[in-house]
C-alpha cells in the first residue's frame, strides 16, 4: 500500500508543479501537416499526462490497488479521486485549438468519459473556471467527426443533466455564473447535431442526452424552441 499510494503522491505533485508552470492562454495555429505534427509533438507533455490518469483509472490497475493479503490495499476511491485531482489540473491547460488535434482529442475524451461515468456530482461541482471550459469542451464534441469523441461528449451532458435533475448541483453555476447554462446546452445540441447531416450516425445518442436535458430545464424548453423556429423562419425569409 505504501508504494502506491507513494504513486499516487509523486503523481498528483507532478501533475500540479506542471499544471502552475504551464497554466497559460495557449494559442494554436495550423497550417500545414508537418507543422500539425510538430505542434502536438510539442504538447506531448499533456498527452502523457491524460495517458497517466488514464492507466490509473484502468481496471485492471484498481483492482491490484484492491487485491492484498494482508487487507492494506488501496480503496478505489483513494484511486479515482487521485484522477480527478489530476483532471482539474489539466483542465486549464486544454483549449479548444488543442482539441483539433486527433490523439490529444482522442485521449481527453477517453478521461473525461471515464470521470462523467465515475463521479459526475465531483464534476459538476467543480469551480465554474474550472467546470465551464469542461463544458465547453463537451459542446465542442458532440458534432465531432470522431464517433467516439461525439460518444463521450454526448454522454458527458446526458450526465450533468441527470446530475442536475437529481441533486440540483448545479443550481449555485446557474444562479451566479452562467444563468443560460442550460439552455446553451441545449440550443448547441439542437444546432449543431440535430439539425445537422451528422445527426445520422448518433441519432441514439443525441436522444440519451436530448431527454435529461430537456426534463432537466422544463420551463425553459418552450423559449429555447422557439428562439430555434424564429432563427430558422428569418433565416428563409432572407
Amino acid at each position: 500500500k505504501e508504494q502506491r499510494m507513494a504513486l499516487f503522491q509523486a503523481s498528483a505533485e507532478l501533475l500540479k508543479s506542471y499544471s502552475k508552470a504551464h497554466c497559460q492562454n495557449r494559442v494554436i495555429r495550423k497550417a500545414t501537416a508537418q507543422a500539425e505534427a510538430e505542434e502536438e509533438q510539442a504538447y506531448n507533455d499533456i498527452l502523457c499526462a491524460i495517458r497517466l490518469l488514464i492507466n490509473l483509472g484502468a481496471k485492471d490497475f484498481i483492482d491490484a490497488c484492491k487485491t492484498s493479503g494482508d487487507h492494506s490495499g488501496v480503496d478505489s476511491t483513494q484511486v479515482t479521486d487521485m484522477i480527478f485531482f489530476g483532471l482539474q489540473q489539466i483542465l486549464p491547460l486544454m483549449t479548444q485549438g488543442l482539441l483539433q488535434f486527433p490523439t490529444l482529442c482522442s485521449q481527453f475524451f477517453e478521461l473525461v468519459g471515464f470521470m462523467m461515468d465515475t463521479y459526475p456530482d465531483k464534476v459538476c461541482g467543480l469551480p465554474f473556471d474550472l467546470f465551464n471550459p469542461l463544458l465547453q469542451a463537451l459542446l465542442f464534441g458532440i458534432s465531432h467527426h470522431d464517433l467516439n469523441v461525439a460518444k463521450a461528449s454526448l454522454h458527458g451532458l446526458a450526465s450533468i443533466a441527470r446530475e442536475q435533475l437529481k441533486s440540483h448541483v448545479l443550481q449555485p453555476i446557474l444562479t451566479h455564473h452562467a444563468p443560460d447554462l442550460l439552455d446553451q446546452c441545449l440550443h448547441r445540441l439542437f444546432t449543431d447535431v440535430i439539425f445537422k447531416s451528422i445527426v445520422m450516425d448518433r441519432v441514439e445518442l443525441c436522444g440519451y442526452a436530448l431527454l435529461p436535458l430537456a426534463a432537466a430545464n422544463v420551463p425553459r424548453l418552450s423559449v429555447v424552441l422557439t428562439q430555434l423556429c424564429d432563427a430558422t423562419y428569418q433565416k428563409d425569409q432572407r
